[in-house]
């Protein structure tokens, strides 16, 4: 998770207006609650990434029909 440090001080080394990771924020020894609560860090929309769907190219085969003939009395398959 990235955030911005809002507060007017440097937070966790990091200056005003900045983006800090949490693993930073952890490393430095600071509390992501506890910023966040304070007003001193605000959470950064991260952009989602898109999915790469890959579709398969199946093709449908429709269902064959059991046809009865009438001539033999036996279905054709």
């Amino acid at each position: 998770m990235t955030y911005k440090v809002t507060s007017d001080r440097k937070v966790c080394g990091v200056r005003p207006g900045e983006t800090i990771t949490e693993n930073d924020i952890i490393a430095a020894g600071g509390n992501v609650k506890l910023l966040l609560s304070s007003g001193a860090i605000s959470k950064v929309a991260e952009p989602k990434a898109k999915a790469i769907k890959e579709e398969a190219q199946v093709q449908k085969e429709e269902p064959k029909a059991f046809v009865f003939n009438t001539y033999n009395n036996e279905g054709d398959k």
